[in-house]
């Protein structure tokens, strides 16, 4: 018992020590803080955060030197900052160097876009009088203007910088206007590099030839060319921001980033890095120098790039951060399916499949992890060199087309910078040369595949140092994600209809933009203005004009007819033509239908200009063919994917095989227009003729070209207009409007490219390449003939 009680008053005894230290502890704080805010505080108080104690740091590397003038005086040379709001993410703080003209255009495209993908804050630095519209944090640096070249105000705003945010960020960054930052990129980057050193980071530069020996460079030295940007640690600003005044007032060059340059190696002590990655990390576009990455951004050297300059033009601005968003996207995809896969994976362990819900995100890649039932089901492979061969398509030999170049290109850029993942650690690095050849299938809902021949240059960086071709066969497959739906635009009944400059997204940028005046406009409603070319060809007249009685005329759909008539070789036909009109309009009203009468030869061009001559320019503009049978639902895809100012609409249609091909009794032959067997027709993917458009926008791009006389020619003409153009073409198969087979007569009078169009036109009108095919193969005496020799005589 009394051991336990001696132990007892021991431990009372320390509690009673411990708290007597803590109230001292107490009481000491209370008094150091009291004369340390005296001593420390009031400096801040009363100048604003500008005074510099820097006698009273502990930090080795602080700057104790606070004779230099500019220090002295720093609170005048600045104003408040505005709305630059304190950062809870303390990475990193970038300073922009821009000029008053430039706060409305590049400022704005900078901090919209790449300035938000920063662990750390943006502000802008121009000039005394400069402010900022909204919320763009702009700081008018006291004492400068817009004089280029910048040296003094590049030198001011790492001063202040310096002053206002030195122990608040590890990093700083010196940028230009013009130039884009990946904020993932840059703070991956610097995580792997010691902060609390001096640190010198960007492109090296020497100078062009032309100066070589004139920015007074030593052997060893060099400078971090300012374009691209140039970043310090917060160690290097501590050394540098004292001696600004110095080396702002002794430049020996007008080159403001070769003077920083000499200031960092004189204070800091330090070169910027040497490093020959850097020119690809922090990229300069020397091919493009006064542009804005106009060019394909799906590049190698831009993928791995940190910084891209410059990015003269705002909307370019844009351009490239929609692509570096897109990257983004399908970097989450991959990881999305990865999670997808792992968890098929351990179901499978489990033995817990879910057998209601598909699978397919959580398949394996392979080549044949879909397996066909018969023929039908079989997907063909695609064959490619620099043409592309496809048994599917209507000309089995052609060039590939852009979408699929792009496709392969990014395919090429993910296989490759897998290949170089682990690259340093393996010691080699590969380069992609060329694709010799490959293969490519496309299944609808699972993947698309590739089979790919490449040219590959392998360089290896250890041991015995090599570099050499080398060919590989790559098997890739891209798997699709899960589906995504979005709602439409436009409401089911109303659309708030805006004009084309309030809609374009960087009208703000380049314009006092006012707010335009918003009317509602019922686009279920909207009348459609349908124009018709006719020339003989009654019969055929005649079954259009009931099928657009059937769909408008009885339904009062808000649909306006202009038929511009030509005169006919066929005066009977001319003449029945006419009294068929007067008939709907005797039954109808006068309005319903319109006849516009033409004389000389006939031409579609002249035929369907005459017929929008009198229509307002808002007016829905729809050109029609006599042979086209019409659904109902039509109308409201024009009216929704005609868009003025934005938007032009050129569907394709069905084109109907000729009827003996699969009506053995052509005369009682009965078909349904919503038929679309391979067999019954195929989809005119060449056809321009059918066509909706505003007739602002037709007048915009210089209408039809009245010069081209008889068939063909005009609608091509006019989709070209129309590529060549700022308007947008929608094109897609469209089920509600079907082209009834007619026999094609092909005048040889007709200009060549004419002439061969309208034979290509009635070639592709016979059969189905299958059915053609079928037949050439059931005749083997036409498989085993010889070109005739020319001098055998039959």
């Amino acid at each position: 018992m009394h051991g336990e009680g001696s132990m007892a008053k021991r431990r009372y005894g320390i509690r009673t020590n411990s708290l007597i230290g803590i109230l001292f502890g107490i009481i000491s704080g209370m008094l150091l803080a009291s004369w340390s805010g005296y001593r420390f505080i009031t400096c801040g108080l009363s100048h604003g955060r500008c005074c510099i104690l820097g006698q009273l740091s502990n930090d080795p590397v602080q700057v104790t030197d606070t004779s230099q003038p500019y220090a002295s005086t720093s609170c005048q040379q600045t104003q408040e900052p505005q709305n630059v709001r304190k950062s809870t993410k303390n990475f990193i703080l970038i300073g922009v160097m821009t000029a008053k003209k430039y706060l409305n255009t590049r400022a704005i495209a900078a901090y919209k876009t790449w300035a938000r993908s920063i662990n750390g804050e943006v502000i802008f630095f121009s000039s005394e009088t400069s402010q900022g519209n909204g919320d763009l944090p702009v700081v008018g640096l006291r004492g400068v203007d817009d004089t280029y070249p910048p040296q003094k105000k590049s030198f001011s705003m790492l001063k202040y910088m310096h002053d206002h945010y030195i122990d608040e960020f590890e990093w700083f960054m010196r940028a230009d206007d013009d130039v884009y930052i990946k904020g993932s990129r840059l703070q991956s980057f610097l995580r792997s590099i010691n902060s609390s050193k001096p640190q010198f980071i960007g492109q090296a530069g020497l100078g062009t030839k032309e100066e070589s020996g004139l920015l007074k460079l030593k052997e060893n030295e060099n400078f971090c060319m300012g374009g691209p940007g140039i970043v310090f640690s917060r160690a290097t600003l501590k050394l540098v921001a004292s001696h600004v005044d110095h080396c702002m007032q002794s430049p020996l060059t007008l080159h403001e980033d070769v003077e920083i340059g000499r200031c960092v190696q004189r204070y800091a002590g330090i070169s910027c890095t040497w490093a020959f990655e850097m020119q690809h990390l922090f990229f300069h576009n020397y091919k493009e120098e006064k542009g804005s990455f106009t060019y394909s951004l799906n590049k190698a050297d831009l993928n791995q790039a940190i910084t891209l300059h410059p990015i003269k033009e705002p909307t370019h601005q844009f351009r490239v951060h929609n692509y570096i968003l897109g990257q983004r996207i399908s970097s989450l995809r991959q990881k999305t399916l990865n999670l997808h896969r792992e968890i098929n994976s351990v179901n499978q362990l489990l033995g817990e499949q879910d057998s209601e819900k598909p699978n397919n995100l959580g398949l394996r890649t392979s080549i044949t992890k879909y397996n066909p039932k018969d023929e039908e089901d079989v997907f063909e492979w695609d064959f490619f060199t620099r043409p592309l061969y496809s048994a599917a398509d209507v000309n089995p030999k052609r060039g590939m087309p852009a979408h699929m170049r792009v496709a392969l290109d990014d395919v090429i850029q993910q296989t490759i910078h897998m290949i170089n993942g682990n690259a340093r650690q393996r010691g080699r690095h590969i380069d992609f040369k060329e694709i010799l050849y490959g293969y490519r299938r496309l299944h609808p809902y699972l993947s698309c595949d590739y089979i790919l021949d490449l040219l590959l240059i392998y360089r290896k960086h250890k041991g015995r140092r090599m570099t050499v071709p080398v060919r590989r066969h790559a098997y890739l497959q891209q798997n699709f994600g899960p589906m995504e739906i979005l709602e439409d635009y436009f409401p089911s009944n109303k659309e708030e209809y805006i004009s084309y400059d309030s809609v374009h997204p960087f009208a703000h940028l380049f314009t006092d933009y006012k707010s335009p005046e918003r009317t509602n406009v019922d686009k279920t409603k909207e009348t459609i203005h349908i124009v018709l070319s006719l020339s003989g060809r009654y019969e055929t007249f005649k079954r259009f004009m009931k099928n657009y009685e059937q769909i408008v005329l009885i339904a009062k759909e808000k649909v306006h007819l202009n038929i511009v008539l030509f005169d006919s070789t066929d005066d009977t036909a001319l003449q029945k033509s006419i009294n068929l009109i007067v008939q709907y309009q005797q039954r109808y009203g006068a309005n319903s239908v319109e006849l516009i009468e033409a004389n000389g030869a006939f031409s579609r061009a002249k035929a369907l200009k005459l017929g929008s001559s009198d229509t307002k320019p808002n007016s829905l503009l729809f050109f029609m063919d006599v042979d086209i049978l019409v659904s109902r639902d039509v109308f409201q895809r024009v009216r929704m994917n005609t868009r003025q100012g934005l938007q032009v609409y050129f569907p394709i249609v069905f084109s109907q095989f000729d009827t003996r091909s699969f009506c053995p009794d052509p005369v009682n032959c009965k078909f349904d227009i919503r038929d679309f067997r391979n067999d019954y027709g195929n989809w005119r993917q060449f056809g321009f003729g059918i066509a909706s458009i505003y007739k602002s926008d037709l007048e915009a791009v210089g209408g039809f070209d009245t010069s081209i006389q008889g068939w063909g020619k005009e609608d091509v003409d006019l989709y070209q207009k129309f590529i060549n153009s700022n308007l947008t073409i929608f094109r897609t198969v469209d089920p509600g409007l079907y082209h009834a087979f007619h026999h094609v007569s092909c005048d040889p009078a007709l200009e060549p490219a004419q002439y061969q169009m309208c034979l290509g036109s009635r070639a592709s009108g016979y059969q189905s390449v299958h059915e053609l095919a079928k037949q050439f193969y059931s005749q083997p005496h036409l498989l085993n003939s010889r070109p005739m020799d020319s001098n055998h005589n039959s």
